[in-house]
């Protein structure tokens, strides 16, 4: 089993409502990710640390069967949209690690 997990860092600075709207498209997106074993998981930072450049607003992980099953959701058109339409203008950066996990 492979596992994407990505971490978000929203433009800064990043209010409620953009949290929120950003949170819930992670959210929808998570529920049905494409070539995906299940629903992403998706989690929002608690805030209990002061504002820094280490500091990220959500996580979300995806686990894939295999290598291929990945390969085939970077080059699906619902991940694209999630990223040109939401990632490319709402976030400062994201950072993704792949695993092999079981």
């Amino acid at each position: 089993m492979i596992t994407h997990t990505v971490i978000f860092r929203l433009n800064r600075p990043a209010t409620t409502g953009q949290r929120k709207q950003f949170l819930e498209a992670l959210e929808d997106f998570g529920r049905a990710a494409p070539h995906a074993t299940g629903p992403a998981l998706v989690h929002a930072d608690l805030q209990m640390r002061p504002e820094g450049r280490s500091v990220s607003e959500f996580l979300m992980e995806v686990r894939f069967a295999d290598p291929d099953a990945f390969k085939n959701y970077l080059n699906d058109p619902k991940h694209q949209r999630l990223v040109t339409d939401v990632l490319v203008p709402q976030c400062e950066s994201w950072l993704s690690v792949q695993a092999e996990t079981n």
